[in-house]
Order: C-alpha cells, then structure tokens, then sequence
C-alpha cells in the first residue's frame, strides 16, 4: 500500500491520468476556428405503421443531438441542421432511403424507432455508411448516412456514429477489424472530448464536401 500525505489543496499532485489530459488540453489551448458540419436530419415518416416519429421521439432526437453538439464543440466542430420531411426507409433485403430525400453536402441521419437487423446488428442503436461502388447483391451509395434507432440507441450513439464520418472511417471499405478498432479509438476520443481535450483528429473531414470553416460558402 502506497503512504499517503496531507496536502493544502494547492500542492495537489496530478495523477498520471490527470496528468497527460492537461497535457494534451495545455498542447492544443490555441483557440480553433470553428468548422460547421453540415447535416440533414430525417425523421421516419413511415414508423408506427405510417404515422411517423411523435413528439417525445422527436424530442429525444433533439436532446441526443444537443449532447452531441455540446461535446463536439470542444474540438470547434459546429453542427448546422436542415430537416426533411416525409423520408422513409425501404426494406428490399436491406435498407434503402430513396435518393430523393438523401442530399449530398450534407450528413444525411435518418432518425427512427427501430433499425433493421441488416443495418444494426449488435442493436446499438446506430450505424454509418459512406460512399462505396455496387457490389453483388449490395447497391453502390454517393451519400454520407447515419441510421439512428430510438429504441435502442443510447445518449451517446449519436456522438459515436458522428465520429465515423468525421474521422474518415466511412470513406474507404474497411473489414470488420478495422471497424473494431476504429470503435475502439472513437470511443477514447470521445471521453478524451467529454473531459475537456480538443481531437484533432474530428477535423480531419475538413476537406469534405459537408464540412467548412466557419464564415465561408458551402462547398459546390
């Protein structure tokens, strides 16, 4: 057992934790321009039989979204939010948003009460897709897309699934390793963010068509 000493609260000594958060906090204290992520919120119109998302669902989307904002802005991310109305998801083996309500520019997240087996298998709540080819019994896709699942999702799946995008995980093909530890680095940046640290790394989508520096045109 490690001796203990009585310290006036002045003297406190940084544990290697605390230690390495001020660190990294002391090492990016200049102040970051804000980048604005451009998103457009989806709510299902088809859940509960045709009769869409209800006010507390919608509610709980907003309250996700504020957390997610809150924690974001540590690393001056912004979000800027349309909304579209009447979006639905197909179900044709797997599920498709019809391209009319999906708008490129923007991280297109399309919010209902449960996701199918196809696009949350661990039943997380969440997933993200980027642009990928057409593949045998796979459709290609050009947008950038968030699925959210009420029922399941958490207060921090939002987050999460964001961090996907703004990393550029969902920019290449990756096999399931790599998605693995690609969860596993989001998830520790993420409490890094939620305890004061700005992550560069949440920048590196800067280059994206949906992502610009505050005070500027959106990309064409």
């Amino acid at each position: 057992m490690m001796a203990t000493m009585n310290l006036h609260p002045s003297q406190h000594v940084l544990n290697r934790r605390e230690f390495l958060l001020f660190s990294a906090a002391m090492a990016d204290a200049s102040p970051l321009e804000s980048l604005v992520i451009s998103v457009q919120v989806m709510f299902d119109q088809a859940a509960h039989s045709g009769q869409g998302l209800g006010k507390t669902e919608r509610s709980k989307f907003q309250a996700f979204q504020q957390k997610a904002s809150r924690e974001y802005a540590i690393s001056g991310i912004e979000f800027e939010l349309d909304y579209m109305e009447g979006a639905y998801s197909r179900k044709q083996g797997y599920s498709e948003i019809p391209d009319q309500f999906l708008a490129p520019g923007r991280i297109n997240v399309f919010v209902t009460d449960t996701l199918g087996y196809d696009s949350d298998r661990s039943r997380t709540g969440g997933s993200s897709i980027g642009p990928r080819p057409s593949a045998p019994a796979l459709k290609g896709n050009r947008f950038y897309i968030i699925f959210l699942g009420l029922n399941e999702a958490s207060e921090s799946t939002l987050a999460h699934e964001y961090a996907h995008h703004l990393a550029l995980d969902t920019g290449n093909s990756r096999s399931i390793s790599e998605n693995f530890w690609a969860d596993l680095r989001n998830d520790f940046w993420l409490w890094r963010q939620r305890h004061g640290v700005p992550i560069p790394g949440f920048r590196s989508c800067s280059d994206l068509e949906w992502a610009r520096l505050k005070g500027t045109n959106p990309k064409a």
